[in-house]
């Protein structure tokens, strides 16, 4: 046995190495505990990093999706609730016509637009009145008055027949009844910034029996008014004429007006017409 000498002592190398190893052993397991803690430690946040990452990504992901739901679905509401010049999808075109209504040379449009709103005697109508601004309609007028409901006509079903434009006038014509007829023709000028009730023409009657023919220029107060009696049987026919002037204060708007409403009664005869 060999022996390493110390200064005050004497220790065999033996025991020597073997602290030597032991102290070793222990370094190298403190130091591969510690590389598996550091290895543990440093790649753990990597993944939790990448799983809130990829959480990060899926949130993202859905909050665009969302997003993209709700433009589209905001879009989707504005067009299904709009259509031309942004009105309801209710209304429905009846019959249109361009023409110069306040004598400036430039033509305006007059819409006739059902509105599918429900009444006692069916649907509600509407005539919207639009100028051009560069190359767009914009609305300038609108009325509830003037065009009859969907089922005024009776027998003959939807009462409205048409309208057009003559000498700046709006003019609309109606028909309906059952065996005795009747024929309505309305005219509305522009002035005093509305459209006015200027001339009013109705016929009613039936064949074999009676005919009214009345004429009313609302603007003069001028009234021409035409019985006609017809024996078929005998094959005679008698004629009955009056006129009168019966001029109003204050001629009706087009918006206000209820065609058919409106009763006259003529100073001799006693003869009651409804225009």
């Amino acid at each position: 046995i060999n022996f390493f000498r110390f200064e005050h002592s004497s220790i065999p190398i033996s025991l020597i190495h073997y602290n030597i190893i032991m102290k070793t052993r222990k370094s190298i397991s403190i130091s591969v505990i510690l590389f598996i803690f550091l290895f543990t430690f440093c790649n753990s946040p990597e993944k939790e990093n990448d799983q809130l990452s990829d959480t990060s990504k899926a949130i993202d992901t859905k909050e665009i999706n969302v997003n993209k739901d709700e433009v589209s679905e905001k879009v989707a509401v504005d067009d299904s609730e709009t259509e031309n010049d942004q009105l309801p999808k209710t209304l429905k075109i009846l019959d249109e016509v361009e023409g110069d209504l306040d004598k400036d040379e430039i033509p305006e449009k007059v819409v006739v637009y059902d509105t599918g709103k429900e009444t006692d005697l069916g649907t509600e109508r509407e005539i919207h009145i639009y100028k051009k601004n560069m190359d767009e309609w914009e609305l300038w007028k609108k009325s509830l008055g003037g065009i009859l409901s969907s089922k005024h006509g009776g027998m003959m079903g939807d009462p409205f027949e048409g309208i057009s434009i003559e000498r700046n006038c709006i003019v609309i014509d109606h028909f309906g009844g059952s065996r005795q007829k009747w024929n309505y023709t309305h005219r509305y000028r522009y002035q005093n910034n509305e459209f006015k009730l200027i001339g009013a023409s109705v016929n009613f009657g039936a064949p074999c029996d009676s005919v009214f023919d009345f004429d009313y220029n609302l603007s003069t107060g001028q009234i021409d008014y035409k019985k006609e009696i017809e024996d078929c049987d005998n094959e005679t026919s008698t004629v009955e004429k009056e006129n009168t002037i019966h001029k109003l204060e204050v001629l009706p708007n087009m918006n206000d007006f209820y065609p058919g409403n409106n009763e006259l009664k003529f100073p001799k005869s006693g003869t009651i017409v409804y225009y």
